[in-house]
């Protein structure tokens, strides 16, 4: 879960890796590095830190050159030190090398090469790459490259410069995320377009397997035997929105996207293309992801019980690859991903396309691995997500999910026209609802400034509220450190109540009418263990229930209501982590996109 970006051209390099590094730091922000072309030699700098660090480094040093490399870190292997920051050297300094992604046989590789006198500077796997490339140079680094990837076990995506051609940057995909832009007389590689498109107009993802060589004047393309390859570039589809709030924190910031992103998601559903996909013969679907993916697939699962009368799987994309893969060809298997690279959800993807599964993917990124590996992709409209904890992704990723739900249900036939009727009216009223919340932000604010100093938080609902609750406890979690787990109501008399003290939180969700007296009685065991008790209802009946904080959201069908009630505890989140002085863009130890295992 690093960031890698490369660059040659007419300009200087350090300013334009480091621009890049900055839109690359939520994939990794405990260290940075930069290797440029200065003169005859590769000038190396790296720090530990976040990427502010490195740039005042580099402004104590005239770091001159047009062609070089960066590396943003989230540290797999060895702890983050200036030492194990990338990039790194070979011995003698001849080829610089950054890396995301994990050797699985760095042990054998690092002994095979100290037999044979090199040594090593770093606790990292990464390091044993740019030795490797240097060790079976005899003069042509593309051959080097290609001997040297093929021997490395595990998965990839290299950026690397050499002293043997000054003008050149060499990147390598092998299941991990690699985009080539082209601009005017510039080329530029990295793991995600945004760190490159405000200067490249058009892109190329790497396939697995391949090597692209970038000098001022061309792009070449080879596969891991040396071999050359068609190079095709493709412009790429402006972002619908991204507006950015000048001062304003991301998460806060995407947070208040919320409602144009349920807008625009409403108006661009294909729903054409989605019947096409659900018109085949599919007898059991199962859902993976991880994370808020997981969870939006939970909301899902309840929305097709509720709605279609059919149970869907729902899998952790980790657990999936532990398990056997109880999946066919009449298997439809909908795969979540906010960025469509996290590792886990591709290898489970690859493991049921292996038994015949068909795949849908939910994605934010239509470049990205997940959407090609698809045989259909629904691509959700909420613009860039900058911020690691997933807000305006998670509430598209529902959205979109429910309305694969109605598609479903109307083709099955077996939900009446009208119920399907008012559900596309709820999920159509979305996007003023959400607003709504947005008008109570400061009252939101007083009750995450209640649970701020809370020794633990339990979130708690039934149906499709605990599902809810399952991303408000992740939230709460990810971004204030505060301790949080999320249980099923009724579950709470079995164990979960012994915990129930003074300084101690209970948020229950309830936006069910059905469940309305059960909701309450939930809340009364909390309070009178004395613990404190928020409680997210619908406004209709919000004021029957006696809680300390009581937030009344719009009313809404209670399938549809997990996106309003993510909006609330997102907002719980956000403004606990910021009075407990958290960092709530870059948590600790937590980067946006696992792209490794």
């Amino acid at each position: 879960m690093c960031g890698i970006i490369g660059y040659v051209g007419k300009r200087d390099a350090v300013p334009v890796l480091l621009d890049g590094l900055k839109m690359l730091e939520y994939r990794g922000y405990d260290s940075s590095g930069v290797a440029v072309h200065n003169g005859a030699n590769l000038t190396v700098v790296k720090r530990a830190g976040r990427l502010s660090v490195l740039e005042a480094a580099l402004s104590a040093r005239a770091v001159k050159g047009c062609c070089g490399i960066g590396h943003t870190r989230w540290a797999t292997h060895g702890v983050a030190t200036d030492q194990n920051a990338h990039p790194f050297v070979s011995s003698y300094g001849k080829f610089a090398v950054v890396h995301n992604g994990i050797v699985s046989n760095y042990l054998h590789v690092a002994d095979f090469l100290r037999e044979r006198g090199v040594r090593f500077c770093s606790d990292t796997d990464s390091e044993v790459i740019a030795h490797l490339i240097d060790f079976y140079y005899t003069g042509d680094v593309l051959s080097a490259l290609c001997r040297a990837v093929k021997e490395v076990k595990g998965s990839f995506a290299l950026g690397v410069i050499s002293v043997y051609e000054p003008h050149v940057v060499y990147g390598v995909r092998k299941d991990s995320p690699l985009v080539v832009g082209e601009g005017e007389k510039e080329f530029a590689l990295c793991s995600d377009v945004s760190a490159i498109s405000d200067f490249c107009h058009r892109f190329c993802a790497l396939q697995n397997g391949e090597i692209v060589r970038l000098s001022e004047e061309k792009a070449e393309l080879f596969d891991f035997e040396g071999n050359p390859l068609p190079l095709r570039f493709e412009k790429r589809e402006k972002e619908e929105f991204d507006d950015r709030e000048l001062g304003v924190d991301d998460m806060l910031a995407e947070i208040r996207q919320i409602p144009a992103s349920l807008l625009l998601g409403y108006e661009k559903f294909p729903k054409g293309k989605v019947r096409a996909c659900l018109k085949k013969d599919i007898k059991d679907i199962l859902v993976l992801g991880c994370g808020s993916a997981y969870h939006a697939g939970l909301v899902f699962a309840e929305a097709m019980r509720e709605i279609a009368g059919v149970c869907v799987r729902t899998e952790i994309a980790s657990e999936f690859l532990t398990e056997n893969c109880c999946v066919s060809k009449d298997t439809l298997v909908i795969a979540v991903s906010q960025s469509g690279e996290t590792a886990d959800t591709l290898l489970a993807v690859d493991r049921a396309k292996n038994c015949g599964a068909t795949v849908l993917s939910v994605c934010n990124a239509r470049a990205s691995s997940l959407v090609r590996a698809s045989d259909c992709s629904l691509i959700t409209r909420c613009g860039r997500e900058k911020a690691v904890a997933a807000t305006k992704s998670y509430v598209s990723q529902v959205q979109y999910l429910l309305l694969l739900c109605l598609e479903y249900a109307d083709i099955k036939g077996k939900t009446q026209k009208s119920r399907l009727a008012d559900l596309r009216r709820e999920v159509a009223c979305l996007p003023q609802k959400a607003e709504e919340i947005l008008r109570v932000e400061n009252d939101l604010k007083k009750v995450a400034l209640d649970i701020k100093n809370a020794k633990a938080v339990f979130f708690l609902g039934r149906k499709g509220d605990y599902s809810a609750a399952k991303e408000g406890s992740l939230k709460l979690k990810e971004v204030s450190y505060l301790f949080s787990e999320a249980y099923p109501s009724g579950e709470l008399k079995h164990g979960t109540l012994a915990l129930m003290e003074r300084g101690v939180y209970g948020v229950v969700i309830a936006t069910d009418p059905a469940l309305l007296l059960k909701n309450a009685m939930t809340v009364s065991e909390i309070t009178c263990r004395g613990a404190s008790s928020v409680v997210i209802a619908s406004a209709s009946f919000a004021g029957e229930i006696k809680a300390d904080h009581v937030v009344a959201i719009p009313d809404t069908d209670p399938v549809v209501s997990p996106i309003l009630s993510a909006v609330v505890m997102q907002y719980f989140a956000y403004f606990a982590a910021k009075a407990r002085g958290c960092d709530v863009d870059r948590p600790r130890n937590l980067a946006k996109s696992v792209t490794v295992e």
